[in-house]
């Protein structure tokens, strides 16, 4: 579907901006898009480091948590650590074992079963931990929601630490202390960190009260690589902890990160967030999905290199198994929506998809919305129960998953999540009534059911150069909160197009502007293209186009400026984002 394009614009003295920080007017434009205003703003964006991040002591609860925990450390008493089986929950697990063991702590720690366990403590997880004699129980990017587990813990003398990031219900768990920056009581400065964040400023917190040296360099990797698979925002304290982690993490002393940039070809690649949230994240989280977490715990834990490179072998197979498995559900679901039309119709994709296994149902949704800009609702059959279905929801802007899920909640068996994302589960015989339901009380505007394309600038591509490309590099780390810079140029005429790649999936689009200047432009999607010119100009102007004969096609064209180094030489060149039928 072609997104609607739309030109942001953020007022700003730009030329004092760019005289104080000596950057592109360009490239403060971009910054100033990103929501940066003030001098002090920019320069935190620019040039912030690991000493512009927040002191721990301003989250409630933290000074009296880490106090509790030295009572315990010198009571020499067991304490476990329950995670979760995500890669924020992992390796928030890794950093509080780590600093615990480390200190000589008697410690351990649990990872709730995807399946037979759900999400977070639970009461089954805490008779456990009774049967096991532990004294104290410290949870990571979770507990806030755990009322039942923890009242049962403190029922049976149980000490509990709750370390988490989500939103808190209406009224506050139970537990000894609460250790999250969302609670009311709290004034921290920036809200959007992750569970690993919080578990790191617990252990920084606990050595500087201890007065012991804490490897500062050891730890920020792991909050990097949570931090981006967590989709938090790449902006305050949070884009710093990924600036840092990526420069650290090449050089890191963890056997298990080394062994898992081995595995996956990153060894001697340049790492950016996106290949850490769409190689190395995939790879950890598969351990949860398909077999257990406790394994990628283990990773981060190994002191051998041969089994810690024997783990991340086994866990970049088991992210292969499940890409499969996930790309024969999404082909399976996309047969059904197109063969069935009141689904094609539907504002509010729900659909069954056999032989998927319940812990990729979320994925397989976040792919049908992305095909259909819908919301999108994918159910398996549960792996405990015969008679229910376990579904997981993804949502588009303007849309309230959590709000229209309450209004069919009867219909359900059990829900929960926030705007985007969900997850539900309901009996067999009422799917039809749920997906009936949901849609007789969706309120999407058509303009919602179209997806949007932000473009930083109108600029053509004769104004980039090796200098202010270059000068973009400094708006990494780029991802959610924090887009990569995109620009557009209009009326651009396609002078011939190159397929190139051992599997002929690259694209060289060559187009000159109106002053007669070339440029060349790479994409990823062949068939898109070509497709899009046969319905938009015809088959001879598509065959013009393949054979380098002069045509009447005209594109506007969004594009990503980048440096090219090939043998040497390094020049500037440009990636198409997007493009549409000029008018």
């Amino acid at each position: 579907m072609q997104p609607k394009w739309i030109l942001r614009s953020r007022s700003l003295d730009y030329e004092r901006i760019t005289r104080k920080f000596n950057i592109d007017p360009i490239v403060a434009k971009v910054i100033r898009n990103r929501d940066i205003e003030t001098d002090e703003e920019f320069e935190m964006y620019l040039n912030g480091g690991l000493e512009n991040c927040h002191d721990p002591l301003l989250l409630d609860g933290m000074d009296e948590g880490t106090e509790l925990m030295i009572q315990k450390l010198d009571e020499g008493v067991s304490i476990r650590i329950i995670g979760d089986y995500d890669v924020d929950g992992v390796t928030a697990t890794y950093i509080l074992y780590k600093g615990l063991s480390d200190l000589g702590a008697k410690v351990d720690y649990r990872i709730p079963h995807r399946i037979t366990d759900g999400y977070g403590m639970n009461v089954r997880l805490i008779s456990e931990a009774l049967d096991d004699d532990i004294d104290t129980v410290i949870t990571c990017d979770n507990g806030i929601a755990a009322f039942d587990a923890i009242e049962f813990a403190k029922k049976q003398g149980m000490t509990v630490i709750v370390t988490d990031h989500h939103e808190p219900k209406e009224r506050r768990v139970q537990a000894d202390v609460v250790i999250d920056q969302k609670l009311e009581t709290n004034d921290y400065p920036y809200e959007d960190i992750c569970g690993a964040t919080i578990a790191f400023k617990f252990i920084k917190c606990l050595y500087k009260k201890l007065g012991r040296d804490f490897d500062e360099a050891y730890y920020i990797p792991f909050v990097a690589i949570a931090t981006v698979c967590d989709v938090m925002k790449l902006q305050d304290e949070s884009r710093i902890y990924v600036k840092e982690g990526l420069r650290l993490i090449k050089s890191s002393k963890n056997l298990g990160i080394q062994a898992l940039l081995e595995a996956t070809g990153r060894k001697d690649k340049e790492l950016t967030a996106m290949s850490i949230g769409f190689i190395l994240g995939p790879c950890i989280n598969s351990a949860g999905r398909v077999e257990s977490a406790q394994q990628a715990v283990e990773l981060f834990k190994c002191e051998d290199a041969e089994e810690a490179m024997r783990i991340a072998q086994h866990l970049v197979e088991l992210n292969e198994s499940r890409k499969s498995i996930c790309e024969a559900g999404v082909r399976s679901a996309r047969e059904t929506i197109e063969s069935r039309g009141d689904i094609l119709k539907d504002n509010v994709i729900v659909i069954y998809v056999p032989e998927l296994h319940e812990s990729l149902a979320g994925i397989v949704a976040a792919k049908l919305k992305e095909s259909y800009y819908k919301p999108a609702i994918v159910f398996a059959d549960s792996e405990l129960d015969p008679g229910l279905y376990k579904g997981s929801a993804r949502g588009i802007d303007g849309y309230d998953l959590a709000t229209e899920l309450e209004k069919v909640s009867t219909l359900l068996h059990t829900c929960g999540g926030h705007k985007k994302a969900a997850g539900v589960s309901l009996r067999k015989e009422n799917l039809d009534a749920f997906r009936i339901a949901i849609n007789e009380n969706e309120a999407i505007a058509e303009e919602d059911l179209v997806p949007k394309m932000v473009i930083d600038a109108k600029v053509p591509m004769s104004y980039f150069n090796l200098n202010n490309v270059e000068q973009l590099a400094a708006l990494e780390p780029t991802g959610e909160g924090n887009a990569e810079p995109t620009f557009a140029d209009a009326g651009l005429s396609v002078v011939r197009a190159e397929i190139k790649g051992k599997n002929r999936n690259c694209l060289w689009l060559f187009v000159q502007d109106s002053t007669g200047r070339r440029y060349r432009l790479l994409s990823f999607d062949v068939e898109g293209f070509f497709n899009n010119i046969k319905e938009w100009f015809g088959d001879a102007e598509c065959g013009k186009i393949e054979s380098g004969a002069e045509t009447n096609v005209k594109l506007n064209i969004a594009y990503r400026p980048q440096v090219n180094e090939y043998m040497g030489n390094r020049d500037v060149q440009f990636m198409i984002v997007d493009y549409q039928k000029a008018n």
